[in-house]
């Protein structure tokens, strides 16, 4: 059932119908395994309570531009899921 499927900016395609909630927009700080990049995430909990982390790295001059890119995503995957 395709209209079920979303497809995330790496290409894996996750299905609405699973979704139990979207989580809020949250700047990680940052990445453990490179000091000069960051990141902004949000979760997608599924109703089998697993959990998708969805992240855009950014170097710390780019903040806002990482940010609006992720959140353009989240609105996008919400108004999806609740088109759905």
């Amino acid at each position: 059932m395709e209209q079920d499927l979303y497809t995330l900016q790496n290409g894996e395609k996750i299905k609405l119908s699973e979704i139990y909630e979207i989580g809020k927009l949250e700047d990680n700080g940052e990445n453990r395994h490179n000091f000069l990049l960051f990141k902004w995430s949000f979760t997608i909990t599924f109703k089998n309570r697993d959990i998708k982390n969805v992240e855009e790295a950014y170097r710390y001059s780019d903040w806002g531009e990482a940010r609006k890119k992720l959140e353009e995503i989240r609105d996008d995957l919400i108004q999806e899921f609740e088109n759905y």
